[in-house]
This record gives structure tokens, C-alpha cells and sequence, in this order.
């Protein structure tokens, strides 16, 4: 019989120490998403949901009865920055960095932006890989914590302040997606719009897909995706409708396929 007992220690002994490294396990999880993974969410939603409302609820009405002096525009470009610089912490030091699914989303937002095609020339938020890089590194810092390498991002002030260096003011594209968010007409007439669209069609894919996996959500209600502009506006006339109208549901009409920058 002391077989069996010294048996029955050692599986006990097993059983006990594969609970502690699950433990362990999960509080390195749970530390990996509190650091990398929570704040990619936040930046995602800021972002798809700030293209949402100016494309689909006239938005830049509001922004300009808030900002007159034009500074909505830094604002806007402040998330995309804040999105790149979020996209690379995400798949170099959070759980997700192996993630089929979370590179292919990713890759699919940098190509929004990056790519040019027919329907998507270049001009107002074509930015290529190495300027998306150079902008998500402008927000960012980076320090040591108590538990390791911790990001964050500077202010939206901060940023308006960087953007007047030379070497940004000089950026065509900064300059042009400035321009485009000031002067348009409304968001029917934005250059670029339709990069914004499918920039926020595959961050809504993004959060969708991280969320269900980290089994919480940062909206309470169903997102929409941008369901692009009447044909009417196209033609060169205004949007029907006001500004309380509902959005109309998403569309299962996948994006042109575009030419991609990998520079």
C-alpha cells in the first residue's frame, strides 16, 4: 500500500504545481492586457468612432461649432497617430502578437491608409508605412514600470505642438489631411473620405474580435460601420437629411481592393 500512497502524493504534488503555473499563467495574461492590450482598445474605438460621427452624423458641424479655430482638425489626426502608435505595442508585446487574426485586421487598417488605387489616390490621410511609423513613435513613450515596459501617449496638446516642428510641417500628407478636415464642404465633400471608411470598417472587424476573445467591451450598444455617401452627394449635391437621423445599417459590400504601400 505505500506505493499507492506515494503514488497518490506524487499526482497531488503534479495537480498542485500545473494549478500554480495555470495561476501564473493567467495573472501574466491579465497584466499583458491591462498594459498592451486595454489601451489598443481605447485607441481603436476613439478612433473608428470619431470617423463614425463625422462621416455618418455630421460630425464636422460639430467640431467647428466647438473648435472655430480649426483645431478639431489636430485633434482628429492625434488618434490616428495615437492608433499607430498603439497597432505596433499590440503586436509586439501583448498576447496577441502570434495572432493570425489581429495581424491580418491590422494589416488590413495600415492598408486603408497606406494604399493607393483609383478610389483611393494619393492626397488627405494616405499616409505610407514609414510616415505611420514616424507618427505613431511621435505620441508615444515609453518607460519601466512596476511590472515592465509601459506605453503611453502624450497629449492632444502636446501633439499640436510637435505637428508646428519643421519637419512635420512640412509633411504633404499631415498638411493635406489638415486642409481637407477644415475645409470641406461637409463629409460627403471630404477628400479621403473613403479611406476613412475602411479604416473604420476593419477597426470596428478589430474590436469586435478583441473583445470577444478578452470577453469585455468598451460600447455598450452594437457599432455601425460608415455606409459611405448618397449618390446625390457623389454627384456633387448636398446629404439628405439631419443631423438626428439614424444611421442606416451596415453594409456587406466589401472595400475596392487596393494597391498596397510597403515601403
Amino acid at each position: 500500500m505505500q506505493w499507492l500512497f506515494t503514488t497518490a502524493m506524487g499526482l497531488w504534488g503534479i495537480w498542485t504545481w500545473s494549478q500554480q503555473q495555470e495561476r501564473e499563467r493567467l495573472t501574466e495574461r491579465a497584466r499583458l492586457a491591462a498594459l498592451y492590450v486595454n489601451p489598443t482598445l481605447s485607441a481603436c474605438e476613439d478612433l473608428q468612432s470619431r470617423i463614425y460621427h463625422i462621416l455618418e452624423l455630421d460630425g464636422l458641424r460639430t467640431l467647428r461649432k466647438r473648435y472655430p479655430d480649426g483645431s478639431y482638425a489636430e485633434e482628429v489626426l492625434y488618434l490616428v497617430a495615437r492608433y499607430f502608435g498603439w497597432a505596433v505595442v499590440l503586436t509586439r508585446y501583448s498576447p496577441y502578437a502570434q495572432d493570425r487574426v489581429v495581424i491580418r485586421l491590422g494589416e488590413a487598417v495600415r492598408d486603408a491608409f497606406a494604399a493607393t488605387g483609383p478610389e483611393f489616390p494619393v492626397g488627405p490621410f494616405n499616409f505610407f508605412r514609414p510616415e505611420q511609423r514616424a507618427l505613431g513613435k511621435l505620441v508615444m513613450t515609453r518607460m519601466e514600470g512596476e511590472y515592465g515596459i509601459e506605453f503611453d501617449t502624450i497629449s492632444s496638446y502636446e501633439f499640436k505642438e510637435r505637428l508646428a516642428t519643421p519637419s512635420l510641417s512640412a509633411s504633404q500628407s499631415v498638411q493635406q489631411s489638415l486642409d481637407a478636415l477644415r475645409n470641406a464642404e461637409d463629409a460627403d465633400h471630404l477628400p479621403g473620405r473613403k479611406r476613412l471608411e475602411s479604416a473604420q470598417w476593419h477597426l470596428v472587424d478589430l474590436l469586435q474580435y478583441l473583445e470577444d476573445k478578452e470577453g469585455h467591451s468598451l460600447f455598450s450598444g452594437v457599432r455601425k460601420k460608415c455606409s459611405g455617401p448618397r449618390r446625390g452627394a457623389l454627384n456633387g449635391s448636398r446629404r439628405m437629411g439631419n443631423t438626428g437621423e439614424l444611421a442606416r445599417p451596415n453594409r456587406k459590400t466589401r472595400p475596392a481592393r487596393l494597391t498596397g504601400d510597403r515601403r
